[in-house]
């Protein structure tokens, strides 16, 4: 499992995208489930949180879907 200290206005899916080489498959959803509270930060992360980076699951499809909503039209 690798970690990744944050630098001030991070994203998550560019984190993950260096990490695992996409963000496709529910993969950066994955990564929020293995890192509870995460959320709380919003899109832009401050500097300083360490994330757990586990290794991909070898199923991807396995990784549970997430039904995305619209906010905005």
């Amino acid at each position: 499992m690798a970690t990744y200290v944050t630098k001030t206005f991070d994203r998550l899916d560019k984190i993950v995208s260096a990490r695992y080489g996409d963000t496709k498959n529910g993969i950066v959803e994955w990564v929020m489930e293995q890192n509870p509270g995460l959320e709380r930060h919003g899109i832009l992360l401050p500097a300083g949180i360490t994330i757990n980076l586990p290794d991909r699951p070898r199923n991807v499809s396995a990784i549970p879907v997430i039904q995305t909503i619209r906010l905005w039209n």
